[in-house]
């Protein structure tokens, strides 16, 4: 999944916003990886809410509330065990996942979809590369789970964003690369 490309107006939008070439999850994954400085995003990095939201992830020994639900698949590859996922579509309807370190993936239900997608407008001045913070607010909101991909049409029409949807378990080894070392990056 993450050397498919990206439907024109999903890559020239993410293009816009990183000020580089992006064609494909590989290019995007590349592209935040620069706004942490290449290092993959540590635990600290991700999204953290203090106060409940509808995206949280347990491990054996701690609760996490996220902006998105994606934070959560990312986490499973940083605490190096399974974790338990529950987040809420737009809709509030539950979509549960169980992801492991391995890259494996559990979804209830099984035929869930997510989004991935950046705001058409943002703050970024187009001589400086966004910042982390800029990614949070631009991206974040728009990666969301759904029962199906008809949901996800449903939504899509109406948000302020460039996005595509795909099978959720798709996403994981994109969030796997987002955590990665630099070593792992290359091997």
């Amino acid at each position: 999944m993450r050397t498919a490309e990206l439907p024109d107006a999903v890559a020239d939008n993410v293009s816009r916003f990183f000020g580089r070439p992006v064609e494909a999850f590989d290019d995007v994954v590349a592209a935040i990886r620069t706004v942490v400085e290449g290092d993959g995003i540590a635990i600290d990095e991700l999204c953290h809410v203090e106060a409940e939201t509808p995206h949280q992830a347990k491990t054996d020994a701690e609760t996490y509330y996220f902006r998105c639900f994606y934070d959560g698949i990312a986490l499973a590859h940083l605490v190096d065990e399974p974790v338990e996922i529950r987040t809420e579509t737009p809709t509030n309807e539950p979509i549960e996942i169980r992801a492991s370190p391995e890259s494996e993936v559990d979804v209830t239900p099984s035929g869930a979809v997510m989004s991935f997608g950046v705001a058409t407008e943002s703050d970024v001045p187009v001589d400086e590369p966004p910042t982390a913070q800029d990614v949070y607010g631009a991206v974040c909101p728009y990666v969301k789970a759904f029962y199906t991909r008809e949901d996800y049409g449903n939504w899509a029409k109406d948000v302020a964003a460039t996005t595509v949807g795909i099978p959720l378990d798709s996403g994981v080894p994109i969030a796997a690369a987002l955590t990665a070392t630099p070593s792992e990056v290359a091997e």
